[in-house]
Protein backbone atom coordinates (compact mmCIF):
# COMPACT_ATOMS: atom_id res chain seq x y z
CA UNK A 1 0.00 0.00 0.00
CA UNK A 2 1.33 3.69 -0.90
CA UNK A 3 1.81 5.70 1.77
CA UNK A 4 0.82 9.39 1.23
CA UNK A 5 2.72 12.33 3.20
CA UNK A 6 2.30 16.05 3.39
CA UNK A 7 5.80 18.16 2.00
CA UNK A 8 7.16 18.53 5.01
CA UNK A 9 6.98 14.34 6.12
CA UNK A 10 8.01 13.21 2.89
CA UNK A 11 10.81 15.67 2.19
CA UNK A 12 12.17 14.93 5.46
CA UNK A 13 11.53 10.67 4.26
CA UNK A 14 12.91 11.33 0.99
CA UNK A 15 16.02 13.17 2.03
CA UNK A 16 15.42 16.25 -0.34
CA UNK A 17 14.12 19.71 0.51
CA UNK A 18 11.26 20.79 0.54
CA UNK A 19 11.37 23.56 -2.10
CA UNK A 20 12.99 20.72 -3.90
CA UNK A 21 10.45 18.80 -4.02
CA UNK A 22 7.73 21.22 -4.82
CA UNK A 23 10.10 22.24 -7.83
CA UNK A 24 9.96 18.62 -8.86
CA UNK A 25 6.32 18.88 -8.67
CA UNK A 26 5.96 22.22 -10.43
CA UNK A 27 8.13 21.63 -13.17
CA UNK A 28 6.37 17.89 -13.96
CA UNK A 29 9.34 15.73 -13.33
CA UNK A 30 6.51 14.51 -10.63
CA UNK A 31 3.75 13.24 -12.32
CA UNK A 32 0.10 13.83 -10.98
CA UNK A 33 -1.24 10.86 -10.08
CA UNK A 34 1.44 9.31 -10.03
CA UNK A 35 3.57 10.99 -7.94
CA UNK A 36 1.48 13.68 -5.73
CA UNK A 37 -2.56 14.03 -5.60
CA UNK A 38 -4.89 16.92 -4.28
CA UNK A 39 -6.39 15.69 -1.05
CA UNK A 40 -10.03 16.97 -2.29
CA UNK A 41 -9.49 16.33 -6.05
CA UNK A 42 -9.43 19.50 -6.46
CA UNK A 43 -6.65 22.19 -7.71
CA UNK A 44 -6.69 24.34 -4.55
CA UNK A 45 -6.64 21.66 -2.25
CA UNK A 46 -3.54 20.15 -0.17
CA UNK A 47 -1.29 18.11 -1.88
CA UNK A 48 0.54 14.64 -0.78
CA UNK A 49 3.18 13.25 -1.91
CA UNK A 50 2.71 9.01 -2.72
CA UNK A 51 6.22 8.49 -1.34
CA UNK A 52 6.71 4.88 -2.84
CA UNK A 53 6.30 6.39 -6.30
CA UNK A 54 8.99 8.69 -5.47
CA UNK A 55 11.29 6.58 -4.13
CA UNK A 56 11.40 4.18 -6.99
CA UNK A 57 11.89 7.66 -9.18
CA UNK A 58 15.07 8.24 -7.12
CA UNK A 59 15.96 4.92 -7.64
CA UNK A 60 15.26 5.12 -11.27
CA UNK A 61 17.13 8.39 -11.89
CA UNK A 62 20.16 6.91 -9.82
CA UNK A 63 20.73 3.68 -12.34
CA UNK A 64 19.60 5.91 -15.11
CA UNK A 65 22.97 8.56 -14.12
CA UNK A 66 25.03 6.00 -13.40
CA UNK A 67 24.49 3.85 -16.62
Amino acid sequence: MDRYLKSAEASKFLGISSSSLWELKSTKVLEAGKHWIYVTGKPRSNVLFIIDKIRQWQIDMTKYIES
